[in-house]
């Protein structure tokens, strides 16, 4: 059993905000994604490769199973790889992938199983997170993975088979490309709030960022192609920097960090500062004069993620996350010290992870202050 201990966060406006520490019992934790399992809310994955179910609600905790973890190569050109852990909604699959790395498996979590070993090639593998993403697709869990750098499949997740099978030709110098040949460099991926889009924080050679988003139903239901160069492919926008903190706002918009302008003459941004861009992800459009998001805040606070709840806008950074509201654009909270691992949509709260430590925040003590 974990204990919890009740504390209150002290906001710099003077409010004050109930967080339940988990205090955690075992080896340190390595990630932690929501799931909604018979376990319970929180899989957990630690250093010695053990997966647990934890109940946010008693405290009461189990280890699943244990696995051998991807090896972590040597740090190249300053990136370190890491272990990152993801989840299917049901709790019943993990995937443990390498960031900036090239391996990962797939683990059905109440056996230990592994149903898939995944292999992204190593070509520039270190400047991107691997790209991963449970989906669920006629009923069952579906893992959209990098199976090279410009490729990703989709595959079910108990069973490792592909359902985007397609063959495009290799590139030759000299030569026309191939049909479909994608020359694109695939990112993280974040699946819309109903799971029918993918956005793909992926860049080109100049080298530049040129986030992309397209349709899972076409994807999967029509064009096994859909992800090169369907009909609903967006180019979402062109920027400096891939790997920049993103989340879905609605059905059709993506919040991205950073308030800047892309120059089309110079090739690059102007006008940097803190702040987002509010893009629609489902339509080829040019920039709404309304998408340029300013934030008053530090301009040396790394920002490191983005959670929106439909309503607000969490900007979860080193120091502290701020709270704003999409509606009027005014910030409506600061959270100093706190910053989530994630944003839990079934318990509506933001959960941070540390290594012997679980906080969550319900976000409902917002609304009511």
């Amino acid at each position: 059993m974990i204990t919890i201990n009740e504390r209150l966060l002290q906001a710099t406006n003077g409010q004050a905000y109930p967080l339940r520490t988990f205090a955690w019992p075992a080896l340190p934790v390595v990630d932690a994604c929501p799931v909604q399992a018979p376990y319970g809310h929180v899989l957990v994955l630690t250093t010695d490769g053990a997966l647990h179910g934890v109940d946010l609600d008693s405290g009461a905790s189990v280890e699943l199973c244990r696995v051998e973890l991807p090896e972590l190569a040597p740090d190249r050109e300053r990136l370190a790889p890491s272990l990152r852990l993801h989840a299917s909604a049901d709790g019943a699959f993990g995937a443990i992938v390498v960031d900036q790395g090239r391996h990962g498996i797939v683990v059905e979590t109440q056996s230990g199983a592994i149903t898939m070993r995944l292999d992204g090639k190593d070509y520039h593998a270190e400047q991107v997170p691997f790209s991963a993403c449970f989906l669920r697709h006629e009923g069952r869990n579906v893992l959209v993975h990098r199976t090279d750098w410009n490729r990703l499949d989709v595959a079910d997740a108990a069973t490792g088979k592909s359902l985007t099978e397609r063959t495009i030709g290799p590139y030759e110098s000299g030569k026309d490309c191939p049909a479909h040949y994608h020359d694109y460099f695939h990112g993280q991926l974040r699946a819309s709030p109903d799971g029918s889009r993918l956005f793909d924080d992926g860049w080109v050679w100049q080298p530049v960022s040129i986030p992309l988003a397209w349709s899972v139903t076409d994807w999967l239901g029509s064009n096994p192609w859909e992800s090169e160069d369907g009909a609903s492919v967006v180019r979402v926008a062109m920027r400096d920097d891939w790997n920049t903190p993103a989340c879905w706002v609605s059905e059709r918009h993506v919040a991205l960090w950073g308030a800047a302008d892309w120059d089309e003459e110079e090739f690059e941004e102007s006008g940097k500062g803190p702040g987002v861009r509010i893009l629609d992800a489902t339509v080829q459009a040019a920039l709404s004069a309304d998408a340029r998001w300013s934030m008053d805040m530090n301009e040396k606070t790394r920002v490191l993620d983005l959670f929106s709840d439909g309503k607000r806008l969490y900007v979860a950074a080193d120091t502290g996350t701020t709270v704003w509201d999409l509606a009027t654009r005014a910030q409506i909270g600061d959270l100093p010290g706190f910053t989530p691992r994630f944003h839990d949509v079934a318990r509506a709260a933001l959960v941070a992870i540390g290594p012997q430590t679980i906080i969550e925040f319900p976000l409902a003590w917002l609304a009511q202050a």
